[in-house]
């Protein structure tokens, strides 16, 4: 759940991103899992959701391999976009908390390193639209491309 006021805005990173109505002060926090909002999902509820529903969960929630639940952000949270150098620190995969990297100001945007957000991220290898480090491919067919080049997540 968002701790902080903010808006969904087109993003210079990818899509759309989330941004501050309000300052936020270093290491205050931003997010934190919260069940009345966020909605966490087991591999067969999703296995039996239409295709585009399907997409949908995988573009915007998280993976948390050691419970094998997917995580939903019921709130703008689901709209962060990759940074490498993000503005937000996370202490745990899909169920912990986000704080503020840095003095925040209003009408910057919040983001967050996927790989210390979710463990598809984390385990293989996984390269985002907007990160510099890796070549993109020419028409990405999922959010986000395997490193070696193998296809879509």
């Amino acid at each position: 759940m968002m701790l902080v006021d903010t808006e969904l805005r087109p993003s210079p990173i990818h899509g759309v991103g989330v941004f501050l109505l309000q300052p936020v002060a270093r290491g205050n926090l931003i997010w934190r899992f919260d069940s009345r909002i966020d909605r966490v999902y087991a591999p067969e509820e999703i296995d039996g959701l239409p295709d585009h529903v399907r997409r949908y969960l995988r573009t915007y929630s998280t993976w948390h391999e050691q419970t094998g639940l997917h995580v939903l952000c019921g709130d703008n949270g689901r709209y962060f976009n990759h940074a490498a150098n993000p503005s937000t620190i996370s202490d745990a995969i899909s169920f912990g908390v986000d704080r503020a990297a840095r003095d925040l100001e209003i009408g910057q945007e919040l983001t967050s390193d996927y790989r210390t957000i979710c463990d598809y991220a984390r385990r293989f290898g996984i390269a985002f639209e907007g990160d510099a480090s890796v070549e993109r491919p020419r028409r990405p067919r999922a959010p986000f491309t395997r490193l070696d080049g193998t296809g879509p997540v």
